[in-house]
């Protein structure tokens, strides 16, 4: 596993988009400049364990008011951002995790319920969040040995699943952690949902508008306003994301192209190389 603890560094230094090239990776990271980072997404899980600062969290139209001791759930893909009010101490523990990681243990639980209830911020009972806390301070700690102990690395990765069984047994138990509450456009949530529902479809702007009965402008601009995303652009990426998984899945590229709303390959390309820096084509199976 990559040595990445460093709390001196700033938050820009941490936030990769679109992919890890490890199982796992382990920050805990204290700023006390105010940050406004901006809209992104990963080709990873993220959990994210605040322990103090004055935070809003934005995740795929929602905004989230966060306390100490709240874990916050990024599904890999979905559009988020992070949002510190104030200068005040912002300090977070964060955990970068594979999706093969994951489902190779079986792990996804959490994710899974976080995007079944539609929440993406879990609140726990004092001591099992006091629990997990301690396990990732056990974490941070097998990273500082990891060259002087004995299997140094095998003893972190196991620590990690620890820490991760423990998180989904309580995410499994506990469904009321889901719950703290969200602002959020509700115009907004179905038209994220009905874009994510039929990317294989006709998604044009007018007929979205039609279909929300919404002015187009009035529909664009709170789009816009509410994710940081144009419409266009966010289907075209949803788009090339789930065309990437289908070519990882054993589809030819000119089927994945298809099936996920492109009219034509060179246009596909065209997107896919702008997004992720490759051709379909050059996708490694």
């Amino acid at each position: 596993m990559e040595k990445a603890f460093d709390s001196s560094l700033p938050y820009s230094a941490y936030e990769q988009k679109g992919y890890l090239d490890k199982d796992f990776k382990f920050f805990h990271i204290k700023n006390h400049e105010k940050l406004d980072v901006p809209y992104h997404y990963h080709d990873f899980h993220k959990i994210v364990l605040v322990l103090g600062g004055n935070t809003k969290y934005f995740i795929e139209g929602r905004e989230y008011d966060l306390m100490p001791f709240d874990f916050v759930i990024v599904n890999r893909f979905l559009i988020h951002k992070p949002q510190v009010e104030e200068k005040e101490l912002y300090d977070r523990i964060i955990l970068y995790l594979s999706d093969d990681f994951l489902s190779q243990f079986g792990l996804l639980d959490a994710f899974n319920k976080a995007k079944e209830l539609g929440s993406s911020v879990v609140r726990l009972p004092g001591d099992v969040s006091a629990q997990i806390f301690e396990q990732f301070l056990k974490i941070e700690e097998d990273i500082k040995r990891e060259k002087d102990e004995y299997a140094g690395e095998l003893v972190t990765r196991l620590d990690v699943l620890r820490a991760i069984i423990s998180f989904n047994k309580a995410c499994i138990a506990e469904d009321f952690g889901f719950r703290p509450e969200a602002r959020y456009n509700r115009k907004v949530i179905d038209l994220i949902k009905y874009i994510n529902d039929n990317l294989s479809k006709d998604l044009s702007i007018d007929l979205l508008a039609d279909h929300f009965y919404m002015s187009k402008y009035h529909m664009m601009r709170i789009f816009k306003n509410e994710t940081g995303y144009s419409i266009h652009q966010y289907i075209s990426e949803k788009r090339i994301l789930l065309s990437r998984s289908m070519i990882l899945g054993g589809m030819p590229a000119t089927s994945a192209c298809l099936e996920c709303g492109f009219k034509d390959y060179s246009s596909f390309c065209r997107a896919f190389k702008n997004l992720l820096g490759i051709l379909p084509s050059e996708v490694k199976i």
